[in-house]
């Protein structure tokens, strides 16, 4: 049968936009867990081990020995968040010279971080090379995060507008070594894009990091099949450093007066200079489960440990140390550093989902899931307006469809909605004594998403 142009097509432009996402944070932290269109109709139970889509090569690639043939698959996921806060911002200002305080005022602090609605794309391939041997290549967006509020929000101290984009190529090797036990491992070369920005304890004035970076890590995964209709899979994606470097960017810094003829120098400050931050993505492992019952209904589940404690501290430098002004008296000559310092403390998270589909017909599948997953986010202390976290809910609703023998499409919609603690008490302090502290609460985080992808077979 000749080959239809449509279903290339559709996996040309999930490659290209994979290079223009900057997803909207979805799970904890900012991993994304949306690299399957039909496993968000299960609430991802069963990731890596059920066989209906290529996802596999990404979640457990012991599971591409479930996959037949030569077969490509692309996929859309839109993705929006809503984060409203209210809340306020005390700001307690020093002398830059002595570092006493000089007063206390406190201004509302109430907008909204949701960032724009984005695509979150994934494409694969993989090919059976014979009756033991699978290769797969993976192209999906792991990691990203995205939230933004207005540039004079009374929480501006603690966050304007974040955004990280990852794209992870991931080709990997499957071995079947019997009816019961498969293997697979992969290799990743990740690029990640980063853009932050936060205001600097004085009006108008900000600090924002333009960088991006490769970085490099391993997936590995066995899959135990009890009989052909029921499994169980254990994966592991490795971490993966990232040093990276671009522009750092201070503006509207304005010299500070102190006393008549005497001004600190601050407007110095400003220009764009080599800025850089080292982030680490934490490591994971995934168990998921996955039969079926009968001719009509599957089940399965799934457990995901990911290793947030890594995310300790986030240090942004780039902005350029500053030296008193010889003649001020008692730090004439003295140089202060002023790289950005942000205390996060995060611990490990954990995500559990159970879902399932119903066979419907020979062409129709129907699908449905529900998730949990917990916050890295220790404390109110430490959640931060840039990563507005919290546990969440995840429930979810999603359709197959077999259009040929070749062909089938997948739909899926998911709501998030956090639960628990939501408050912000976050203090964050100028290098200059400014001391910032954000109070306040988000009175909901929800998430709307919507995917859809093809799959063809040869």
């Amino acid at each position: 049968m000749p080959f239809s142009p449509r279903p290339a097509q559709l996996l040309s432009l999930s490659i290209a936009a994979l290079f223009a996402a900057a997803p909207a944070a979805q799970a904890a932290g900012f991993q994304l867990t949306e690299q399957s269109v039909a496993g968000m109709g299960r609430a991802y139970a069963g990731a890596g081990v059920a066989g209906d889509d290529l996802s596999a090569a990404f979640y457990n690639p012991a599971g591409m020995t479930l996959l037949s043939g030569t077969r490509v698959q692309g996929g859309f996921t839109y993705a929006e968040i809503d984060a409203p806060f209210s809340g306020s911002n005390t700001t307690v200002s020093a002398n830059p010279v002595t570092g006493k305080p000089l007063g206390k005022t406190t201004a509302s602090a109430v907008d909204n971080g949701r960032a724009p609605g984005e695509m979150i794309p994934n494409a694969y391939f993989t090919r059976q090379i014979n009756n033991q041997w699978y290769v797969g290549l993976g192209l999906t967006t792991p990691f990203g995060l995205g939230a933004r509020y207005s540039d004079n929000w009374g929480g501006r101290d603690n966050g304007i507008s974040s955004s990280i984009m990852t794209l992870d190529i991931n080709p990997s090797l499957a071995y079947k070594l019997d009816d019961r036990w498969s293997f697979g491992g992969g290799l990743s070369a990740q690029y990640a894009k980063a853009d932050l920005k936060k205001g600097a304890f004085l009006p108008g004035a900000t600090g924002e990091l333009h960088a991006d970076s490769w970085g490099f890590g391993y997936n590995l995964g066995v899959m135990y099949s009890y009989s052909a209709d029921t499994r169980v899979g254990l994966s592991y994606r490795s971490k993966i450093h990232h040093d990276a470097k671009g522009d750092y960017t201070n503006a509207g810094f304005a010299d500070l007066p102190l006393a008549p003829g005497l001004a600190l120098p601050l407007s110095k400050l400003n220009g764009t200079y080599a800025g850089s931050a080292d982030v680490t993505a934490p490591e994971s492992l995934l168990l998921s489960g996955y039969s079926k019952l009968n001719s009509k209904f599957a089940v399965g589940a799934t457990a995901r440990w990911t290793r947030w404690s890594r995310f300790d501290q986030l240090v942004v430098k780039g902005s350029p140390a500053f030296t008193y002004p010889a003649g001020f008296p008692g730090v004439g000559g003295k140089t202060v550093d002023t790289t950005t310092v942000i205390d996060n403390h995060w611990k490990n998270s954990w995500m559990f989902s159970v879902g399932g589909d119903y066979f419907y017909s020979d062409a129709l599948t129907l699908r449905s899931g529900l998730g949990y997953e917990t916050t890295p986010v220790p404390n109110a202390q430490h959640r931060n307006a840039m990563i507005p976290d919290a546990n969440r809910v995840w429930l979810t609703l999603g359709a197959g469809y077999q259009i040929s023998k070749q062909a089938s499409i997948d739909v899926s919609y998911a709501y998030l909605r956090a639960v628990g603690d939501t408050k912000i008490d976050n203090t964050s302090k100028s290098p200059f004594g400014t001391s910032s502290h954000l109070q306040g609460e988000y009175s909901s985080i929800t998430g709307h998403l919507l995917g859809a992808q093809l799959q063809y077979r040869f």
